[in-house]
């Protein structure tokens, strides 16, 4: 019985996930009441074949951020590499509008991964944080361009000695040899 609950109570999430997604999501003068049943449809639709050819992943560059717990000894880290799930009918489109947003929607990112709840970072499965970005991003980009995004390398440590993320195409610099002053900055 708490099995079924769960998969409705999931169901339900999604759905209304997907609603506001398409609202929030949409051209900005339409409304709710404005969406015909089949861009709904065509919505929903998306979401359930992301799997299927036709789409393409579009690097979104590579994340740490670190996340506050209340009454915690210290944050939690949370690590990732973000690549964005397009058609293959927007891909051209996202290209072209992502150098131009790219600051915005990477802050939009980092300000929700803060003020996700934890357990929903910790999640095995990342659905709820997965929707929550591609509606952030889609959002920020004024047009539903993402269907849904994929992590790379997702990982979360209380830890803070583990290495910030290199941003793609970047090459760690190497450490200074000899025993100069490094700055002590780790």
């Amino acid at each position: 019985m708490f099995a079924r609950s769960l998969v409705f109570a999931h169901l339900a999430i999604v759905c209304a996930m997907t609603l506001c997604l398409a609202v929030g999501c949409s051209q900005p003068a339409k409304t709710a009441a404005e969406l015909d049943a089949s861009e709904l449809l065509s919505l929903l639709q998306e979401r359930q074949h992301v799997d299927a050819q036709g789409f393409q992943e579009m690097d979104l560059g590579r994340y740490r951020i670190t996340h506050p717990i209340p009454g915690a000894d210290g944050p939690l880290y949370v690590q990732f590499h973000l690549f964005g799930v397009v058609p293959q009918d927007r891909q051209a489109k996202l290209n072209e509008v992502w150098p131009k947003f790219e600051k915005r929607a990477r802050d939009s990112v980092i300000g929700l991964i803060q003020r996700t709840e934890t357990e929903h970072l910790c999640d095995p499965g990342l659905a709820l944080l997965k929707e929550e970005i591609a509606g952030t991003i889609n959002h920020m980009l004024k047009q539903r361009l993402l269907v849904s995004v994929a992590f790379s390398d997702y990982s979360t440590d209380r830890e803070a000695g583990m290495p910030w993320s290199i941003p793609p195409g970047q090459e760690p610099k190497p450490a200074p040899s000899g025993g100069g002053h490094g700055g002590g900055h780790h």
